[in-house]
This record gives structure tokens, sequence and C-alpha cells, in this order.
């Protein structure tokens, strides 16, 4: 699933009648400042990166002073969270919270409909709570059941006004949601301020990876969830399967370099999951390093296949390559083979 920062979740919301917190991402120290500046007051700063715990790792802090805004908007932008390098960071107003809620929208796999999670208390430790939440099901066409609605907002000891705008920001995740077909668009919390307003002070969105080419607007550049960084072998890769439908081909690159006691670099070229997965266990066990996971399988087209194959070996030392695939003429039948430079397994069926 493609991920979207805060910023641009709370982009969204807005366009969608949500009220968020005045403010603005910024991409250099300077950038921090003059966005701090504009707010005027306290203003709180946040880290843009794929990961929940923020405050408990440093990526959130308030401040008064621009020497203050500028001295955490440095250290946050120098700042690694797995192996994604933060490249920007969220200036916004302080919010003078009374209560907190959650919100959740995703798609419910076992009802294979869409379900919204509500909870009367967000912040930290949600999973934890799960216990207190209610679950809204959702019709795909026309959003969250009243009834459902009413029953879960009804929980939450509000005044008659307050319930009306509780359910009215549940009704309008949905269409959120619907607007840009995310996979799952939580807003943890939906606070309740101190004046009687709704804020989504905070939101984490994924877009389902096929409907990005439905989005552009979104502007996401590979519709794919990565844990690093995506490398230039990977975006040509990502190039041939949007230039290209037939059948699907999946490139991912895990290595660069063999680590002490390893017998190399292994590229590897796979066919199906399950088969996929046994065999770069037996390359492993064989004493290499996987290079890549690589897939073309449901039918994909020569070119597609032939182009995989040149990006497999365009990486650093691909010494040695393993392919395993069926052989579509005889169902059943498994071909794994090596043959590139120096041969690793080669067994067939």
């Amino acid at each position: 699933m493609a991920r979207l920062h805060e910023y641009q979740g709370k982009a969204i919301l807005g366009a969608n009648g949500f009220k968020i917190p005045r403010g603005s991402s910024a991409r250099t120290p300077e950038e921090a400042v003059a966005a701090a500046a504009e707010l005027g007051g306290e203003v709180v700063i946040k880290i843009q990166a794929w990961t929940t715990g923020r405050a408990g790792i440093g990526g959130v802090a308030f401040a008064k002073k621009p020497d203050e805004v500028r001295a955490h908007a440095t250290r946050m932008l120098a700042m690694i969270v797995g192996q994604f390098p933060v490249e920007a960071v969220l200036v916004e107003e302080k919010i003078e919270i009374d209560r907190e809620f959650f919100l959740s929208f995703a798609i419910d796999d076992a009802a294979r409909a869409p379900m919204i999670v509500f909870a009367a208390g967000g912040g930290t430790g949600i999973e934890e709570r799960a216990a207190s939440t209610r679950r809204i099901p959702c019709d795909v066409n026309r959003g969250p059941l009243d009834s459902a609605v009413n029953e879960a907002v009804a929980s939450g000891g509000l005044s008659p006004k307050q319930t009306t705008q509780l359910a009215e920001s549940i009704r309008k995740l949905f269409a959120a949601a619907r607007a840009v077909e995310a996979r799952t668009f939580e807003i943890n919390p939906l606070v309740l301020t101190k004046n009687g307003e709704f804020v989504a002070a905070d939101c984490r969105i994924t877009i389902d990876d096929y409907a990005v080419a439905r989005h552009p607007e979104l502007e996401i550049e590979i519709a794919r969830e990565f844990d690093h960084p995506p490398t230039a072998l990977e975006r040509v890769a990502y190039a041939v399967e949007q230039n290209d439908h037939r059948g699907t081909f999946y490139f991912a690159q895990l290595a660069t370099t063999a680590p002490k006691g390893s017998k190399g670099l292994a590229g590897f070229h796979g066919a199906g999951g399950g088969g996929s997965m046994m065999s770069m266990d037996a390359i492993v066990n064989a004493g290499f390093t996987i290079a890549n996971f690589t897939d073309t399988s449901g039918n994909p087209s020569a070119s597609k296949v032939y182009r995989a194959a040149r990006i497999i070996l365009a990486q650093p030392d691909p010494g040695r390559v393993f392919r395993f695939g069926f052989r579509c003429r005889e169902p059943g039948t498994i071909l794994v083979g090596v043959r590139v430079g120096q041969s690793v397994l080669g067994t067939g069926s």
C-alpha cells in the first residue's frame, strides 16, 4: 500500500469538511521558523515519518521562540527513522484539548466491506483498549449505517450538539477515504477543543495500490510499501510495470553487499509466492545472500521478463542468478535453475 504523510492526509481531511490545525510542512529549519512566525504563539513541530510513537523518539516538540523552532527542526531533519531520513516536519498551532477520540477507516477483508472503528478515547495505547472500541459497518456506496453511528456516539457522554458533530465527523471520514480510495485512514486523536470544536489533530493514511493511477493529485512516486527509500533500480522496475500491465512484475532490492561469511550475492527471479519462499530458503541455506526479490508471474510478456533479468543483472556484483518458475504446458512441473556467472543450485522435476 502507498503511504502518505500526516500533512498530506490532513489536506485530504480538510478538503472533506474536517477542521484541521493551522500549519504547514517545512523541509528546512528556515522554512520551519517562517511557518511558526506566520502562526504566532506556541507551535508543535512533528517529524513526517511513517511510524507510530513519534513523541517517544523525540519526533514531537513544542516551541514558543524562533530559536527553539530552529533547534528542534534542525535536530528532527537530521533524524533517520527505520531506514528513512526525515525529509520534512509539520509546524502547527498548539491546540487546547478538552477530550480525545479515535476514528479509523479500514477495509475489513473478512466482511469484504469498509468498516469504521470508533473509541471514546484516543492517543497512544489505543491498541490496548480494543475492548472499548465500537465497529461501525459501512455500505460501500452509502457509507456508515446511521443506527450504528448513533449508537457509537451516544456512548461518548457528549452534549446533543457535540454528539451531532461527532456523528458528522464519522460520516466525513468515510467520504474522505472514499474520495482517494484509501485502504486505511486513521484519525488519532480526533480532539474536542476547549472551545467546542472537533479537530483532526493527527492522522495516518494508506492508499490502495491499484487506485494510485487514478489519483495523480496525490503525487505518489511508487505505489508500494518499502522499508527503505526506493533505489534507482526499484524506480526503473516500477516504470517497467507501469508501461506494461501484462502479468505481474515486482522487484525489491534487499542487499548490495554480502556480509562476512557469506558465499556472495545471488540475484533471485521467481514466479509464485510459495515456491519463491522455498527457493529463497534454499539459497540462504546454501550460504548465499539474496540481493533482490523479483517475481514475474500471471503470464507476463516476454519483454517484461527480459527487462526483469536485465534489472537483476544491473545490481552490484550479481555474481549468480537463481531462476524459479513454472512450465505452463505441464501444470505442476517446477523448474529450478541457475545460469549466470557461477551456478548456485540447479534442479528440476
